[in-house]
């Protein structure tokens, strides 16, 4: 989606209460939100209530959301927030129950292609969630959602120095898990 056709659709949800226009909005900006806070809380449940949180504020802001400039800046930034006020109150509250589910297609039904392609994702993403929450949050962002090294700055409120500390330290943390994967399997 275009920024002329975010930008019509922002409108229209700030002006016209145009429930089309926030469905197209949540579907669109959904992805990108929930990676940030799932690299923060790592209770998918919880990571769903920060995503609903953030993305209902835009409807609940009215005219103002159209003086938002950044809208994908704004949202993963109140999702940066959310996310941590949540993970504050789950610390408090330890009776919380961690659980990870994870469905994936039975590898018997995939072309050998398939299969290695699989893997090496499934490696490449252990890698990147194995990383620190900060390198890994300035991993996704530049890489996986494509921001600007200044928009992830603004996002993550960090300098842009400590930003390129963190994205290099992540890039020779992948490259190390990389190369011992790939001559493990003689590619």
């Amino acid at each position: 989606m275009d920024k002329a056709q975010l930008l019509y659709l922002q409108n229209r949800v700030a002006y016209a209460r145009d429930q089309a226009a926030y469905k197209q909005l949540y579907l669109y900006f959904h992805p990108s939100v929930y990676k940030l806070a799932a690299i923060i809380i790592p209770q998918p449940a919880l990571v769903e209530e920060v995503v609903s949180d953030v993305m209902i504020r835009i409807w609940t802001m009215e005219n103002r959301l159209a003086y938002v400039e950044h809208l994908k800046s704004y949202l993963l930034v109140a999702a940066r927030n959310t996310a941590l006020t949540y993970l504050k109150k789950y610390n408090e509250n330890k009776h919380l129950n961690i659980e990870a589910s994870c469905e994936e297609p039975a590898i018997s039904d995939m072309p050998d292609q398939q299969v290695m392609a699989m893997e090496l994702s499934r490696v490449i993403e252990s890698a990147v969630t194995a990383l620190p929450p900060k390198s890994q949050a300035v991993f996704r962002l530049i890489k996986e959602e494509g921001l600007s090294y200044k928009e992830a700055c603004n996002i993550l409120d960090i300098s842009q120095k400590t930003l390129e500390a963190h994205m290099c330290s992540a890039l020779k943390k992948l490259r190390r898990v990389l190369d011992g994967y790939l001559l493990k399997k003689n590619f």
